[in-house]
């Protein structure tokens, strides 16, 4: 903590210096300060562009703020107690740094834009909490699967009715469904780990669980967010009788079935078989072994690698349900500082290295010149990883250049006005349920653990009371940062 005070300081000195002129005089010239954990050389040039465009503004890229995700949010809690935190700034959760009192509601700017109109609807009613918008989202990786193609192809899978479908190239079809995705995990593994050439593991689940239950329901009712939320509760269990089989339940009831499979269907073994084959460690999809893993589009950079030493991976959409196909999508956000002395003209700085169009082809500028240099050297050039959240067609046609050569994401760009967002960094409450529920601590026989451990028949119990414990912490978020009516 002492070091990160320091350099703050050191911060302060050199920002009164160059606020100043050389007779200490007060400069007129809007000052702003950004800060996020990504690339910041990348950050730089877009910042270089944003003062091309507005010339009266001078914007300091702040890169002494460190860590990333909540490391990078507690940090700029430390900046905003001496009064340094910067006129716009990413984070990892929105009700985090509400409730720290960091950030400025910007409904006025955002309502008044008529660039928001272009906002992908369903990502454009995230982080407001009754008319109130404390951050902006900024972009949405795309939650997909990996596919090593190389897998499919010498498995040779066909067609088998009922079960699943397999195309002319041997590759899964793209409008694939749950079921097919899970009868198709089953029938790519070997039956064997001995031989560490000829293993293969079906598919990596989500952070170490499959996500089911999250994903599933969005495609099966048009009304429903990620994980049944609907704007105002979840929706776990149906309302009216507790002893109908929801679509949550019916997904948990799966999630929990695979997560106790260690057969090689997922990543999930015994010890004693860790122990006798090390190939089943490490990240599967990278080392070739998984056949599928569910991933979200900031991993790109192994589809780049994978190339490089001679392995094939696609980049699948996410199965779909009776609805049809809504890419589930992961969003980042970006808030304004309730410290800023300029709101106005911080609005345009946060617009520009999130949503807004100018910025969005400022961006692809840049990274089109990294990727046209790493052509010149002979290099597999880099992908985008992150998408826009706006219908810019203009824009999309450019995208669609940094991604060709990944087999499969086509289908989810054509789809992408359809996407469904996560919650995770904008619902108050949300974060902490999860941490309740995979708290193996938490005095309760309601955890993760014990729900693996009593299997698929308890899910209804489950999910009675989970449903009422996640509307709890609903409120309870919304509560604390007095953001109710």
């Amino acid at each position: 903590m002492k070091k990160i005070y320091i350099s703050l300081f050191v911060f302060l000195v050199a920002f009164v210096l160059v606020s100043c002129g050389p007779n200490g005089e007060v400069s007129n010239r809007i000052q702003l300060s950004y800060a996020d954990w990504g690339d910041q050389e990348l950050n730089q040039k877009m910042i270089d562009a944003f003062e091309e465009e507005y010339p009266n503004i001078d914007v300091e890229l702040r890169t002494e703020i460190s860590g990333s995700g909540d490391e990078f949010t507690g940090n700029l809690i430390l900046a905003a107690s001496v009064d340094l935190l910067p006129d716009v700034f990413a984070t990892d959760n929105v009700p985090t740094i509400v409730s720290a009192g960091l950030t400025l509601d910007v409904a006025e700017y955002w309502d008044n834009d008529p660039d928001t109109q272009l906002v992908y609807e369903y990502i454009a009613n995230t982080g407001v909490y009754n008319g109130k918008r404390f951050a902006v989202p900024s972009f949405q990786f795309l939650k997909g699967i990996l596919i090593n193609l190389d897998i499919f192809e010498n498995r040779n899978l066909t067609t088998v009715e009922g079960k699943y479908r397999i195309d002319e190239d041997g590759y899964p079809v793209k409008d694939w469904t749950f079921s097919e995705m899970l009868e198709i995990s089953k029938a790519i593994k070997t039956s064997s780990f001995s031989d560490p050439d000829n293993t293969v593991v079906g598919l990596d689940t989500w952070y170490g669980t499959p996500d089911f239950q999250q994903v599933w329901p969005t495609m099966e009712n048009e009304s429903v967010m990620y994980d049944t939320f609907d704007g105002e509760k979840f929706n776990y269990v149906d309302p009216d009788d507790s002893n109908v089989e929801t679509d949550w339940i019916k997904a948990m009831k799966e999630k929990v079935s695979y997560h106790q499979l260690v057969d090689g269907t997922t990543t999930r073994f015994t010890e004693d078989d860790l122990e006798r084959y090390p190939h089943l460690n490490g990240y599967l999809i990278q080392t070739g072994v998984a056949a599928m893993d569910i991933e979200g589009s900031w991993q790109f950079w192994v589809i780049k690698q994978a190339k490089e030493e001679g392995m094939n991976l696609g980049f699948w959409p996410y199965p779909q349900g009776s609805q049809g196909f809504y890419p589930p999508v992961i969003l980042d956000y970006q808030a304004i500082s309730s410290q800023t002395k300029h709101p106005e003209e911080a609005y345009l700085l946060a617009k520009w290295m999130t949503f807004g169009k100018q910025g969005w082809h400022a961006r692809l500028d840049a990274i089109s010149e990294t990727r046209e240099a790493e052509i010149a050297k002979g290099e597999e050039p880099s992908y985008l990883d992150r998408f826009p959240i706006a219908d810019y067609p203009e824009v999309w046609d450019r995208v669609d250049e940094l991604v060709d050569g990944i087999e499969g994401i086509s289908y989810i760009l054509n789809h992408i006005e359809k996407a469904k967002p996560d919650l995770d960094k904008w619902l108050p409450g949300y974060k902490d349920f999860w941490g309740w529920v995979n708290d193996a601590e938490n005095n309760t026989s309601y955890s993760w653990e014990k729900l693996v451990e009593l299997g698929p028949d308890s899910v209804p119990q489950f999910a009675v009371e989970w449903n009422k414990k996640v509307n709890e912490f609903y409120q309870i978020g919304l509560s604390n940062q007095d953001l109710e009516d």
